[in-house]
């Protein structure tokens, strides 16, 4: 039941609340936690993917128009049925977001945990997306949300991970930089600004969903695997340097537990939960 956004790749100044930053070989990484769209179907993941690129570049924890689902805002406290995609309408835990969030979130399908990036050479290093990998764990005891990417499995893309070589003056801004967004990941670059990669739980595809009911016993459901880890770390490597982000998942009462398990018959629901394919 947990979906992976597979490929992911940012620039903070400094260390951020809710990321976390290490400096070895005069190279910086700092990660940020966030609330993606469902990129399997929300239409707005690629407009809140390109946000968060823009808000790790200007080293902003929000990015964009709030109150829309493109909004990007760093997020690392988070409820369990927040984590949840689903292939019904849904937006941060919520059923029917078209009308109990607004409008324009009618067409969204949940949301993934997130770890945007950014790589930035504090001293005219030069590195290249190939030499990034990422690893992801969570603290239950199946680790239910590890996964990870090794080096070379990254690409520059525009709106997903933007390579930057920076001009004269060594600095991003200034109207001389050269933005890195195609070809091969083996370019040189003084920095990389990524949304990241992700993962999450997701609604049993084989569930009922035809009426609120179903969806949200379908949504319960998934929230209860959502709610095994209470923390789920992603650290991206470069060389030397690591930086890692971390979302706390607040989970439901135990009485709460009781219900769903009672309620959805979710004793051997494990054999349900799935990796999703890589984008």
């Amino acid at each position: 039941m947990r979906q992976i956004l597979a490929t992911g790749a940012l620039a903070l100044a400094g260390v951020l609340a809710f990321g976390a930053s290490s400096a070895q070989a005069a190279i910086d990484i700092t990660v940020t936690p966030w609330l993606a769209p469902n990129a399997f179907g929300s239409p707005s993941f690629p407009g809140a993917a390109a946000n968060a690129v823009s808000a790790m570049m200007a080293g902003a924890s929000t990015f964009g128009t709030p109150g829309t689902p493109t909004y990007f805002q760093a997020s690392p406290n988070v409820q369990a049925s927040q984590t949840v995609v689903t292939d019904f309408p849904s937006w941060m835990g919520q059923l029917d977001p078209g009308t109990t969030v607004g409008p324009a979130f009618a067409n969204e399908y949940g949301n993934r945990m997130t770890f945007a990036v950014s790589i930035v050479g504090t001293d005219g290093e030069l590195f290249s997306i190939s030499q990034m990998s990422f690893n992801a764990v969570s603290n239950d005891a199946t680790d239910s949300l590890g996964f990870g990417f090794g080096a070379g499995e990254y690409d520059y893309s525009a709106g997903n991970y933007v390579g930057v070589l920076f001009g004269a003056d060594g600095v991003l801004g200034g109207g001389d930089d050269t933005y890195v967004t195609s070809g091969p990941n083996t370019q040189l670059v003084n920095a990389i600004y990524g949304r990241g990669s992700g993962n999450s739980y997701e609604n049993n595809p084989a569930d009922p969903v035809g009426t609120p009911a179903q969806q949200q016993a379908s949504l319960d459901a998934a929230t209860y695997f959502a709610g095994q880890p209470t923390a789920f770390t992603g650290t991206y490597t470069l060389g030397d340097a690591s930086g890692s982000g971390t979302f706390d998942i607040a989970v439901p009462e135990p009485a709460t537990w009781a219900l769903m398990i009672a309620g959805f018959g979710l004793a051997g629901a494990s054999l349900r939960r799935r990796r999703a394919a890589a984008i």
